[in-house]
């Protein structure tokens, strides 16, 4: 897909020309601090992925990193979610993603629509607080000008200062990568409560579907230590609003710790991106291995 490409490209330029790390380092050079080299993002991914972290994406270079390393992966997961999305009589999708980083599950859903050969247009509106993300956002939605989808990105907070679309309806709100990082970053209080202003979201601004997609880490439910627990919170408060809903729960083959919500498998985990030549960051990212799940709101 051309503009995955294009945006990729754009992020390994900006890296290789990227000036060498000063004394303003926003993370005070925690890669030197556990022995990587000046300037490699890779170790500060890794613990905001991975790890326990105390800080989270704080640099621009970082995300040009994060694009090159993770967004093959990421988008090839939406693309298959998507790929299992019901369309019918859809002559636009209004999307909401919610912490959408640079905007990953764009190339999704688009390239899911071309396979599927469904010619309609993505409304996108993409919030995250965090204003690190701009420039790589901008080249995301630049990505598009010349299609008919409409990409917005926005730095505002989404409970207090979504608009809506002209048709008063969200096709698809989007949870991409953001509850395992809520799992992370807040206490079991603040967990609730970031729970229960989704929830409220969803059902003030009619909401008929709900993806999210993520780390295949299942954790346990009185821990809300993982996205997927945070999810199925999400899911216990929306039908104790008396709400009907219908729940799904999609795994990548070889994901051996599930519960028992009767998950199923797709038949492959390959990327369905072609890998930028000269990209060297997408080491052990060779495959798709989140964890998924559709709610449909009745």
């Amino acid at each position: 897909m051309v503009e995955l490409l294009n945006l990729q490209q754009q992020c390994l330029n900006l890296i290789q020309n990227h000036t060498e790390c000063g004394q303003n380092c926003t993370l005070n050079h925690y890669c030197t601090s556990v022995g990587c080299t000046t300037g490699d993002c890779s170790r500060c991914l890794n613990q905001i992925q991975y790890g326990q972290p105390n800080f989270t994406y704080s640099c621009t270079k970082i995300t040009y990193q994060y694009v090159l390393r993770f967004l093959n992966r990421f988008a090839s997961e939406i693309c298959y979610a998507m790929c299992l999305y019901n369309f019918k009589d859809v002559r636009r999708i209004n999307v909401v993603s919610l912490g959408c980083g640079p905007g990953s599950e764009v190339y999704g859903i688009v390239k899911a629509l071309k396979n599927r050969n469904i010619d309609v247009p993505v409304y996108y509106e993409g919030h995250d607080m965090l204003d690190i993300w701009e420039p790589v956002q901008k080249l995301c939605k630049d990505s598009f000008l010349s299609t008919q989808h409409i990409i917005n990105f926005h730095t505002t907070n989404l409970f207090a200062d979504f608009v809506g679309f002209d048709n008063n309806i969200i096709n698809l709100l989007i949870l991409n990568y953001l509850l395992s990082h809520a799992a992370k970053f807040y206490t079991k209080q603040g967990k609730n409560q970031f729970i229960d202003e989704i929830v409220d979201f969803i059902l003030q601004n009619n909401v008929k579907n709900i993806l999210f997609n993520d780390i295949n880490y299942y954790g346990t439910f009185a821990n809300l230590d993982s996205g997927v627990q945070l999810m199925r919170l999400l899911i216990s408060k929306i039908k104790s609003r008396k709400i009907k809903c219908d729940v799904g729960y999609v795994c990548f083959p070889y994901d051996r710790y599930r519960g028992n919500e009767g998950w199923k498998f797709y038949q492959k985990n390959d990327l369905l991106f072609q890998k930028l030549n000269g990209n060297t960051y997408m080491n052990n990212v060779g495959y798709c291995n989140s964890k998924q799940i559709f709610v449909h709101i009745q």
